[in-house]
C-alpha cells in the first residue's frame, strides 16, 4: 500500500500535525509507503519531515492551478501511490485527482475546529466532491453524525489524534518572564480559541507571580488584531508567534491551558499530555473525553471558574503533578501511536 498524505500547508495547525505525524508514523510500518505533499504553502512543520524524498512541495497558485495538478498527477504516477488521505480543505484538490485517476482511493480527514458550531458550515462544495471520497475520518462523533447525514459518503470511522512530539527543536525558545507560575496556550489566532476571554481573565491575577506564554499563527486578521492590542501594556503576557512545538518547550511551563468555545479533538491537549503538564480546559469538542478527572474543566467564558483553577494550581504543587501524571498515562492508554495507525490501515484497506 503507498499511501500519501494531501495537506494545503505546513503551518502548525492541527490538521497539518496530524498529517505530518502519519506520514511519518506510516513509513516506520512494514506495509504502507507513506507520501506527503503540501498544496499551498510550506512552514514550520517542514523540519519535522523525517524521510524529504517521498515529499512535495506543490507551489499551488490558485484554485485551478492546472500546472501544479499535472506536477500531482505525474508524482502520483510515478510513486505508483495507490491511496490519497486528504486532510482538512485539501478534499478538493483530492477530488479533482479522482476525477483523472478513478483508480485512487480517496479519503477524507475531516478537523473541522468549529463542530459546536455545524450549523454555520459552508458545506455546498465539500458535499458535491463528497461523492468521490471512498471514506471519511471524522474526528469526533459529532462529526461523524454530521458527515453521515449532510455527504454523500457513507464509510465514516472516528479516529482519535495521536502526536510525536520532539524532545528539542533547533531553535528552542526561552519563556520569558521572571514569574514562578508559567501559564502556555498554543492555539492559532482565530475566535474559536477564545484568546481575549484568557487574557481578559489574566487581569485578575497577580502579574509578579503569573506570566502567559501564547503561541500560534497571527493571521493578520481583525481578530488577530484585537488579541495583539489587548496585550499592549501588558508586562506579564507574551506572544511567540508560530513556532514548532517541543517537550523541551511546553515543560518550561507550570500549566498547560485551552479555553476554546469550539474544538474537534486538539492534538495539543495530547502534547500538553506528553510534557507531563498539568491542564485547564473547556468541555467542548473531544476535550473533555481527553481530559476527564485528570486535569480541570471549565465552562465556556467562566471567568471566575478559570481564575480559580489558575490559582488552584499555583497553590498546589501535589495536584499539579498527581494530574500531571494521570493525564499523561490516560493519553497514552487512549491515544497510542500503534492503535491509531493500525486502525487506519485497517480503514485504508476497507476503502479499497
Amino acid at each position: 500500500m503507498r499511501v500519501l498524505q494531501l495537506i494545503d500547508s505546513l503551518d502548525g495547525g492541527g490538521a497539518e500535525r496530524m498529517a505530518v505525524n502519519l506520514f511519518n508514523a506510516l513509513n516506520r510500518t512494514e506495509v504502507v509507503t507513506s507520501f506527503l505533499v503540501s498544496t499551498r504553502r510550506e512552514g514550520i512543520l517542514k523540519d519535522e519531515i523525517e524521510n524529504k524524498y517521498n515529499y512535495l512541495f506543490l507551489e499551488r497558485k490558485h484554485t485551478f492551478d492546472i500546472l501544479a495538478i499535472k506536477r500531482l498527477i505525474k508524482f502520483i504516477r510515478s510513486r505508483q501511490i495507490t491511496h490519497v488521505h486528504a486532510h482538512a480543505s485539501s478534499y478538493f484538490i483530492g477530488s479533482l485527482l479522482k476525477m483523472v485517476l478513478p483508480g485512487l482511493v480517496l479519503i477524507w480527514h475531516d478537523h473541522y475546529g468549529d463542530s459546536e458550531f455545524l450549523n454555520n458550515r459552508n458545506y455546498k462544495i465539500l458535499k458535491r466532491c463528497s461523492q468521490k471520497f471512498d471514506g471519511i475520518i471524522a474526528v469526533n462523533e459529532k462529526l461523524l453524525r454530521w458527515n453521515l447525514e449532510f455527504l454523500k459518503c457513507q464509510k465514516c470511522i472516528t479516529l482519535n489524534n495521536f502526536v510525536n512530539l520532539k524532545e528539542a527543536n533547533k531553535n528552542n525558545i526561552i519563556l520569558k518572564g521572571t514569574q514562578k507560575i508559567k501559564v502556555i496556550c498554543v492555539a492559532n489566532l482565530r475566535p474559536q480559541k477564545n484568546h481575549l476571554f484568557l487574557i481578559e481573565s489574566f487581569k485578575k491575577l497577580d502579574p509578579e507571580n503569573y506570566s502567559l506564554h501564547l503561541f500560534g499563527k497571527n493571521f493578520h486578521d481583525e481578530y488577530s488584531k484585537n488579541v495583539l492590542k489587548s496585550l499592549e501594556r501588558r508586562s506579564n503576557i507574551f506572544y511567540y508567534g508560530s513556532v514548532s512545538i517541543s517537550k523541551t518547550l511546553l515543560r518550561q511551563a507550570t500549566i498547560g491551558v485551552l479555553v476554546s468555545s469550539s474544538e474537534g479533538l486538539p492534538l495539543i491537549l495530547l502534547e500538553y499530555a506528553a510534557a507531563k503538564l498539568p491542564v485547564i480546559c473547556t468541555p467542548v469538542g473531544e476535550c473533555e473525553k481527553i481530559v476527564g478527572d485528570s486535569g480541570i474543566l471549565i465552562e465556556v467564558d467562566d471567568e471566575l471558574a478559570l481564575v480559580n483553577a489558575l490559582e488552584n494550581y499555583a497553590d498546589d504543587s501535589t495536584l499539579r503533578q498527581q494530574n500531571a501524571t494521570k493525564f499523561c498515562d490516560r493519553v497514552n492508554y487512549q491515544f497510542g501511536f500503534e492503535n491509531v495507525v493500525n486502525r487506519t490501515i485497517d480503514f485504508y484497506n476497507q476503502c479499497s
